[in-house]
């Protein structure tokens, strides 16, 4: 018999490419394990711990714990995260929100009794309710993550990923982009404007045909500020991976594209959600398929959550007008400041008491959100608008979580159905991250990169102010990128 032909068995571990390969993984599961149980310490059990101590009023251990399940839950699903070999920017950035603004922030409310002006309306037994639809929108979400549509070890007829459609293409679609920022500039009024304070710039803004309503003006923005970030981002791929020779025009296209970012994405006059989203959309790629650096992004996200964010606002009023910084201790920071995504599902749920759901109405705006107010009277306002009315605030400009727009459209049935699509839209996405799809050239994980950073405005909302940006991240994706079927065994 041919000794060639004769079947053999490499034991698990032993001698041979197999094992020696599971010995490597091994070595490298130390320190994501070791990284994974600090995380999991500090976040479920440190900083929760710390909130209970600079308690300064009576609260009972019941609405502690059920508030402080949303954390505990979070925090699990991170250090998870941190501990697995594979890299999933999008969970990752949905876990971060909610262990801050659903998880932190409510604790810290409840243990200073400090919060937002717009709590004033809000009962104990909302807050309580709000916390138990957090809960159900997370398990949602981590269930149908988890799901597996397929049975192990199915050949699937073909591997779906997108690649660069051709330099060409890029080119052309870096021209417009240029121009359309400098559209936008034009309109708002000139650069300068971009370095002043998020007031005086959306002053700027709101100036832009004012009888035709935020649709337009939205679309002008997003197409000024998206196109630029996606054509810069797709170019330092071409640039790093070096599989097409870039010519005279690409370095004079890459210099307009970083000086328009400069320009239209910058921190000063932009929200700091949208700057989180361009940070992630460059960061992502740059970490590629690097687990270290992507646990540390992860890491460092969740403090600077805690510890940057509530207090990087100091451009957001005009000079003079802004709030003198005060020495609050950090949990009354958070309480206080700028998390006020669970205050707001409180008062959706305390506004749909009075008025009822919308079945469906109220998500006309955001899926119609391109037509013109003057065309159509009677479209739906901004969530947060609305339920801002309803509490006679006069500050309109307030958020409406993902869980709330669900809420106020189809209840319980609404959450449910938003959540697990979510999860499903996320765990789809995140698989652009694999190594095997990346060693085939696939670029998806660019537009997976930029999404996945906006993914905090669209978990903050409301809807309606992001579509625009949304819609314009896809058509650019879709634009420059084509998909390339592929024919082979995958064993998930």
């Amino acid at each position: 018999m041919n000794a060639e032909l004769v079947p053999h068995r490499i034991t698990p571990g032993g001698p041979g490419p197999a094992g020696a390969e599971k010995a490597a993984d091994s070595r490298r599961s130390g320190p994501r394990t070791a990284v994974a149980l600090v995380a999991l310490l500090v976040f479920a059990l440190v900083l929760p711990l710390q909130i209970r101590g600079a308690g300064s009023v009576f609260y009972t251990d019941t609405n502690f714990l059920i508030r402080y399940a949303v954390a505990l839950y979070a925090a699990i699903k991170l250090a998870t995260l941190l501990w697995q070999t594979d890299i999933r920017p999008v969970a990752g950035v949905f876990w971060i929100f909610v262990y801050t603004g659903m998880g932190l922030a409510p604790l810290a409310q409840l243990a200073t009794g400090r919060s937002t002006a717009l709590a004033i309306q809000v009962t104990e037994d909302l807050l309580t309710m709000a916390s138990l639809l957090t809960l159900v929108g997370c398990v949602c979400f981590d269930l149908a993550y988890h799901v597996r549509l397929r049975r192990r070890g199915l050949i699937r007829p073909q591997l779906r990923f997108r690649t660069l459609r051709s330099l060409d293409v890029l080119r052309i679609f870096s021209v417009g982009a240029v121009v359309a920022a400098l559209v936008y500039i034009v309109q708002v009024g000139g650069p300068a404007v971009f370095f002043l304070s998020r007031q005086e710039t959306s002053e700027a803004l709101d100036a832009i045909s004012p009888d035709s309503g935020q649709a337009l003006r939205a679309i002008v923005s997003a197409a000024g500020s998206v196109a630029c970030l996606t054509a810069l981002i797709f170019y330092i791929h071409v640039w790093r991976t070096r599989d097409r020779k870039l010519a005279a025009v690409d370095g004079f296209l890459i210099a307009a594209l970083v000086i328009m970012n400069v320009i239209v994405n910058n921190p000063v006059s932009n929200s700091r959600y949208w700057t989180l989203a361009v940070v992630f959309g460059v960061l992502l790629p740059l970490i590629r398929g690097r687990k270290a650096l992507f646990n540390a992004a992860v890491a460092g996200g969740v403090i600077a959550s805690v510890v940057i964010f509530p207090l990087s606002d100091i451009t957001r009023r005009a000079a003079g007008a802004g709030v003198p910084v005060r020495s609050d201790s950090i949990w009354v920071t958070i309480a206080t400041k700028d998390y006020d995504q669970f205050t707001m599902l409180s008062n959706t749920l305390g506004y749909t008491m009075d008025h009822g759901l919308s079945w469906g109405m109220q998500a006309l705006g955001p899926l119609l959100f391109w037509v013109p107010r003057v065309a159509w009277p009677e479209k739906p306002l901004d969530t947060g608008v609305e339920v801002g009315m309803w509490m006679n605030s006069t500050n309109l400009n307030l958020s409406a979580p993902l869980w709330a727009e669900a809420w106020i459209n189809f209840g319980l049935l609404g959450l449910i159905l938003v959540f697990a699509a979510l999860g499903l839209l996320a765990r789809r996405l995140d698989a652009g991250f694999r190594a095997e799809i990346l060693s085939k050239g696939s670029v998806g994980y660019l537009g997976i990169s930029i999404f996945a950073g906006y993914l905090f405005i669209i978990l903050r909302g409301s809807l309606l102010q992001s579509m625009g940006r949304l819609m314009i991240l896809v058509l650019s994706i879709l634009i420059l990128t084509a998909v390339t079927n592929r024919q082979e065994r995958l064993e998930r």
